[in-house]
């Protein structure tokens, strides 16, 4: 085989690899743009039903969110707390906005996840068996900062509370599992 010969077939070799790679490229992309968001999916129904508006004393940027789920916790014949499910196309998709009854306090988080601060000592790869119990994910992880960052339950209004309630038997592993609180830039 020629010297020119070797280059033809490594140069198609080449193309077709390429090709390949994108075809399975495009395909993936397609099939996750093809899937639907279950946390848009699940609340299309409520926001036909009329949520309860944001009170305007929110900062104006919370406003900007389209209401996906409403309700109160920790039942509607026992309110003490206003919550709001809120989807954002610009910046954090999913808000979880929570006004206290009692004191008309207001507090953002994100809707999606939950964050532990791991306890002295413990690596974030032994969370993993809590994880697959409760059929939860890692989002993200800082080994420097001892912290990891969870997705919850379920997309319903308690999703937050229910699982930071869900991860309390592994309590020796951390020593705090909470919402991951939003903190908005001062004008």
């Amino acid at each position: 085989m020629k010297n020119s010969d070797r280059i033809i077939v490594y140069v198609v070799g080449c193309l077709i690899g390429i090709l390949l790679v994108s075809m399975l490229l495009s395909r993936r992309s397609a099939k996750e743009a093809a899937a639907q968001d279950p946390w848009v999916a699940h609340n299309a129904k409520m926001i036909e039903a009329g949520a309860e508006p944001l009170p305007p004393e929110m900062p104006e940027s919370i406003h900007q969110g389209q209401i996906i789920d409403f309700g109160y916790l920790p039942s509607a014949e026992q309110p003490r707390e206003r919550v709001w499910l809120l989807n954002f196309e610009e910046s954090y998709p999913y808000v979880r906005a929570v006004e206290t009854l009692a004191d008309g306090q207001f507090r953002f988080m994100a809707a999606d996840q939950i964050s532990i601060h791991l306890a002295k000592g413990v690596d974030v790869t032994e969370l993993q068996p809590m994880l697959d119990e409760l059929g939860l994910r890692m989002r993200m992880f800082n080994r420097k900062e001892s912290i990891a960052v969870i997705g919850v339950l379920n997309t319903q209004i308690d999703a937050v509370p229910a699982t930071i309630e869900a991860v309390q038997p592994w309590s020796d592993l951390f020593v705090s599992a909470q919402a991951d609180e939003l903190r908005f830039k001062a004008k």
